[in-house]
């Protein structure tokens, strides 16, 4: 079966470009990838890549079948310097603005009057748009949230607007835009509000959900498995697969990377109720051409490759 990782990550630390194209060889064969999507960010919650589009191209250009997304540049206009990544390569634009800590960095988020010509622009040449936006409710309170997310700075205290008005913000966006060809990163964390999700995609019919873990968001689809297979069944045209790596693999990192493979594969082809480390997975047992679909058609139509 033929697979792509549509989500991982270049970042400007340690890795330079050659020693990231090996890597990601390496991760392509030893996982049965054909394709990966490498999403470029000039700032994650706390830390700044200022040379991350670059290196992300660059890294792309190595295999015909890996493509590259582009993060934007606060300093600049955004609908300008989209023009010019096209013009350079890129397959799309890759947003995390609406990140809790990335709003911390800078104070607004999609519904910024800054953001708007872009989308509109975006809608109208129908440029592939990867969307983060929000995190795990979690992150909202220092009782639950892990070590590892509040080490990473995604504990957002009474500071931070609520949860609800990231969800809010990006909606109306959706709502202004029905027609951006979009996918929402994380599955936009409605795991635990599947209705929610569904209606989204009714609304906005080139919008996708990019599938990639958070685990917990495999946690919650699990506790609702009727419900959780139904939405992947419809949709299942329009669900991208990926796993969030990146090209720094060492330690805590390379055994998270793997826990993921070990949920996504437990979870999409997997029967019944499986435990994998803290993790209680509920396989969805989907048939073949599904997993095709899911594994890597998809992707290949969202940027243009395929009808």
């Amino acid at each position: 079966m033929i697979k792509t990782d549509f989500h991982v990550h270049v970042t400007d630390e340690d890795t330079d470009i050659a020693e990231s194209i090996r890597y990601f060889k390496d991760y392509c064969q030893r996982n049965k990838l054909q394709c990966i999507g490498i999403h470029a960010a000039e700032f994650t919650s706390l830390i700044s890549h200022p040379t991350c589009n670059e290196k992300a191209l660059a890294v792309s250009k190595a295999d015909p079948n890996w493509f590259a997304f582009a993060g934007l540049r606060h300093a600049r206009d955004f609908v300008e310097q989209t023009k010019e990544y096209m013009m350079q390569g890129f397959k799309g634009i890759k947003l995390l603005e609406g990140k809790p800590s990335i709003w911390r960095h800078y104070g607004y988020t999609y519904d910024a009057p800054r953001f708007e010509p872009f989308f509109a622009y975006a809608e109208e040449h129908g440029i592939p748009l990867l969307i983060h936006n929000n995190d795990p409710i979690l992150h909202w309170d220092i009782n639950k949230i892990s070590k590892t997310a509040l080490e990473n700075g995604w504990y957002y205290d009474s500071t931070f607007p609520p949860q609800e008005y990231f969800f809010q913000a990006l909606e109306g966006v959706l709502e202004r835009h029905p027609n951006l060809h979009a996918a929402i990163a994380h599955f936009g964390f409605y795991d635990d509000n599947i209705p929610r999700a569904e209606a989204l995609m009714e609304k906005c019919p080139n919008l996708y959900m990019d599938m990639t873990p958070a685990p917990i968001i495999y946690d919650n689809l699990s506790k609702t498995p009727e419900q959780a297979k139904a939405f992947i069944l419809k949709y299942s045209k329009r669900l991208l697969f990926g796993t969030d790596v990146s090209n720094k693999i060492e330690g805590r990192v390379k055994d998270l990377n793997e826990t993921k493979w070990r949920i996504l594969t437990a979870f999409y082809e997997g029967r019944g109720l499986q435990t994998i480390g803290k993790h209680s997975i509920y396989g969805m047992e989907l048939p073949e051409n599904i997993l095709q679909d899911i594994y890597h058609n998809n992707a290949m139509r969202f940027i243009g490759k395929t009808k």
